[in-house]
């Protein structure tokens, strides 16, 4: 005598389906992991970010008082800085890191200095985060810019770097264009490059 059956099949796993079903929760996990760490790791920038912006008054400081930007970091009190997260320092040049026909007496550069070790091996050896480059305008108020750091060997990628860090890469790629054109026409490029530019019609 033959058991009814109930309704239910049950049905064994194949081999194949028994090695894929393993492999795609393997690929999710992964999948997953990777999103959670790029998040972290984007969190963390955009604070160091927040951070590194809050020094920009010590510049502006000094210009409003001299007329002029810092020639060194002895100019600045940078000392005051506090680290936090993987924002470890400061530092500051006069003119603008990249472009070395830059005026500098209206134009500075604020590295920021990161350890990011705690994201995995892939980091260790990046040293700089970013750049906070500041212009004085005609009408002596200054203009800053966050860009990423693409002078510095151990530098973060742009990609890692927030919305606000990318809006003057256009006006930055000019500035670096502009002082090319000048060094190849021979023109002697001491101070700044934008009065050059304006009397030859390039900007």
């Amino acid at each position: 005598m033959t058991k009814p059956q109930t309704g239910k099949q049950y049905r064994r796993l194949k081999t194949s389906e028994m090695v894929v079903y393993p492999m795609l929760v393997v690929i999710l996990i992964g999948v997953t992991f990777g999103f959670y760490h790029n998040s972290k790791i984007e969190d963390a920038v955009s604070a160091a970010v927040s951070l590194g912006l809050e020094q920009r008054v010590v510049v502006e400081d000094y210009f409003k008082t001299t007329g002029a930007m810092p020639q060194s970091e002895a100019d600045l009190n940078l000392n005051a800085f506090t680290a936090e997260g993987i924002l470890t320092s400061m530092d500051y040049r006069a003119g603008e890191l990249g472009v070395p026909a830059a005026d500098k007496l209206r134009t500075g550069t604020l590295r920021a200095l990161v350890d990011m070790t705690e994201f995995g091996t892939r980091f260790e050896k990046i040293e700089s985060g970013f750049l906070l480059i500041a212009r004085a305008q005609d009408d002596d108020t200054v203009k800053w810019a966050c860009i990423a750091d693409e002078v510095t060997v151990d530098a973060l990628d742009k990609r890692y770097l927030p919305e606000s860090c990318k809006g003057d890469e256009d006006e930055d790629a000019l500035v670096r264009i502009t002082y090319i054109l000048a060094r190849r026409r021979g023109v002697e490029a001491k101070g700044n490059v934008i009065p050059w530019s304006l009397e030859h019609g390039i900007l």
